[in-house]
């Protein structure tokens, strides 16, 4: 009988998914705490066609921010996959914060750049 090889050096997926889903959260939370600081009010003498700066960040984040986040999560999903697979990293943090870091730092410039 045969033993099957030690996989100690791995490190533990869900682990690692709970921290990448961490990072994403914080983004979430953030740019919710962004929207809180923004004014509510319309400017005065300005007819029905104006908005005001919170839901010009709420239409922004739901229509540029969402799909760009939903697409960075999917890039971070498959970066994970091959950190936990092909790595030696044995730390949960980084892989999670490597595999959450790279997308999401790229949706921060392009968002930026709108």
């Amino acid at each position: 009988m045969t033993l099957a090889p030690s996989r100690t050096h791995l490190v533990d997926a869900r682990s690692s998914f709970l921290v990448l889903a961490g990072w994403y959260v914080a983004v979430v939370v953030a740019f919710g705490l962004f929207l809180s600081t923004l004014s509510g009010s319309v400017p005065a003498g300005c007819g029905e066609a104006c908005d005001s700066e919170r839901s010009r960040a709420l239409l922004f984040g739901l229509y540029v921010a969402t799909p760009a986040l939903f697409l960075a999560l999917l890039v971070s999903l498959a970066m994970l996959a091959v950190l936990v697979s092909r790595t030696r990293i044995r730390s949960s943090a980084v892989v999670g914060t490597l595999s959450a870091g790279l997308p999401l730092v790229v949706c921060g410039f392009l968002a930026a750049s709108l």
